[in-house]
């Protein structure tokens, strides 16, 4: 029997001639079972670093006997996405037909995402691997999703009159990145438990008063031009960081930086020895730079005021270049040596112990895993934040403060997420 040959990873998902994507050749039990395995090992390794070898593997099976259900890796990750999307729509399915009012409805949606992804995560494999999908697949995605948000967004104005289009939207990007980030926030806490915390977070957002937009400015709004660094290291790690934050660690080219920081490859290569020492240059310099400005702002304020600090510093941190290295660090760590990988790991838990030692200062009752958790809900959604161009612009026709550059989050909006904390810490144990 001739089998097809293993698709090409740098290739896209293959498409029919009116270009929908190929259907599996099986989605029997078999199928679901390879699909299953696949997806614990695409979120474990990441998607490059799995072969289909591997995924058979996992299921008993001959890397040609995968082949039998599938045609190659890239229609297994389509299969492991579309299952997933599918997962979520039965839930708001059902929350629709059982749900006699939208805060009914909306409190379904809710109990039905925390019991899905308290026991398994569904979110990361969208995160960090759509980039993979074809055109055509990824609109579709991203369409249900569009769906999505702006059904959450429906029912939450729906429980507030008050609140406008806008402002709607930004709490169910803030909704739903609670649930889309569960994987940060788990750590040590049971299911039972993270649940709770999920839907405490989840009230907390729909009933928080947003900051006011800002007014009309009368003055200069002439966008300051961007500070190009003098250094020639300096500009190749912006150039770096900048890069992996579009398109991801995989997808950038060695000489497609040097050409960004105006540098010849051999010049680059006088600075760095590759690709993946770049990465980690951008990723310590993201860890070291939240830790010491934090432990400056620290440094200065009374032991009460830790957790204010903490987010004044964030927040700003955030909203400028910087802030990019946070999406990098979620998305592209895998890609380092599992040594690099724990080292960056136990600086990033250096920074989060701050924000627990804080919160738990102003709530007792909240134990560290609680309290871990709370701090990953606010990283997520500032992530999610940094990476969506609908989150990151401003309200079309309103006046933009002095400063305050075109194409950069609004302050407020950012500062949402900061301010969940202060409602966060009083919840009880």
């Amino acid at each position: 029997m001739s089998l097809p040959p293993p698709s090409d990873p740098d290739q896209p998902i293959r498409a029919d001639r009116r270009g929908h994507p190929v259907v599996p050749r099986s989605v029997g039990q078999r199928s679901a079972q390879i699909v299953r395995a696949a997806t614990k090992l695409f979120q474990e390794a990441g998607f490059r670093n799995v072969s289909i070898e591997q995924i058979g593997a996992a299921v008993g099976l001959t890397g040609p006997a995968v082949y039998r259900h599938f045609p190659g890796k890239h229609d297994i990750l389509s299969q492991a996405l579309t299952t997933q999307v599918e997962l979520v729509a039965q839930l708001m399915a059902d929350a629709k037909s059982r749900g006699r009012s939208p805060g009914d409805q909306l409190s379904l949606l809710l109990d039905g995402l925390g019991d899905l992804t308290a026991h398994r995560d569904v979110s990361t494999l969208w995160r960090r691997e759509q980039r993979h999908l074809q055109h055509a697949e990824l609109d579709v995605m991203k369409e249900y999703f569009d769906e999505l948000s702006e059904h959450v967004a429906s029912l939450i104005v729906a429980t507030r009159p008050d609140l406008s289009p806008a402002a709607a939207e930004v709490l169910s990007a803030a909704l739903l990145s609670v649930f889309s980030n569960t994987s940060g926030m788990r750590g040590s806490l049971p299911p039972a438990r993270l649940k709770q915390v999920q839907r405490a977070v989840a009230d907390s957002l729909i009933t928080c008063e947003l900051p006011r937009a800002p007014g009309p400015d009368t003055g200069d709004q002439t966008p300051p031009a961007r500070r190009r660094p003098a250094a020639r290291r300096e500009r190749i790690l912006d150039a770096a960081t900048r890069l992996f934050s579009e398109r991801g660690f995989p997808d950038v080219r060695i000489d497609e930086i040097a050409k960004t920081a105006d540098v010849s490859i051999a010049t680059l290569y006088q600075e760095v020895s590759g690709k993946s020492d770049l990465l980690l240059a951008v990723l310590w310099r993201g860890v070291q730079g939240i830790l010491y400005v934090s432990g400056h702002a620290l440094d200065r304020v009374v032991a009460g005021d830790a957790l204010d600090a903490l987010i004044r510093v964030f927040v700003e941190y955030s909203l400028g270049e910087h802030g990019r290295i946070m999406p990098v660090f979620t998305r592209d760590l895998m890609y380092l040596p599992d040594a690099e990988q724990t080292r960056l790991l136990n600086a990033q838990a250096d920074y989060r112990a701050e924000w627990i030692d804080a919160i738990r200062s102003r709530n007792g009752l909240l134990t560290a895993a609680d309290a871990n958790a709370l701090v990953q809900a606010l990283f997520g959604f500032t992530c999610e934040v940094i990476e969506s161009p609908r989150l990151r612009s401003r309200p079309r026709g309103r006046g933009r403060p002095r400063g305050d550059r075109p194409g950069d989050p609004e302050p407020g909006r950012v500062a949402l997420s900061a301010a969940r904390v202060r409602t966060w810490i009083s919840w009880p144990a």
